[in-house]
């Protein structure tokens, strides 16, 4: 029971950590560049990517390299990502199961 939770908790932080890189749309003033919101489900991670002067009103940007832009994270809002994609890798599997087996019980009838 304890290396499944393990496994678990681990394929979930991965699957945070990697929603660093999907796009995000941001203003392109310099305050919202200061402090652009990334990661999913709940945002964790604040970039300051006010170096850059991008044209128009709004930027399509994802996490940039720490040692260009500092970041800061937001251990709880990690945490708390975390938990729910745990909760949904843990609940879909049995809701499936749950579907097939009524599935396969309604045929017999």
């Amino acid at each position: 029971m304890l290396i499944p939770g393990i496994s678990l908790l681990l394929a979930a932080a991965g699957i945070v950590l990697a929603t660093l890189f999907l796009p995000v749309t941001v203003g392109t003033g310099t305050e919202e560049l200061r402090a652009v919101r990334l990661g999913r489900p709940f945002w964790f991670v604040v970039q300051d990517q006010s170096r850059y002067g991008p044209p128009g009103d709004v930027w399509t940007t994802r996490f940039l390299s720490p040692w260009e832009c500092p970041f800061a994270v937001v251990w709880w809002r990690f945490l708390a990502s975390c938990a729910a994609v745990a909760g949904l890798l843990w609940l879909v599997p049995r809701a499936v199961a749950l579907l097939i087996g009524r599935r396969a019980g309604a045929g017999r009838a």
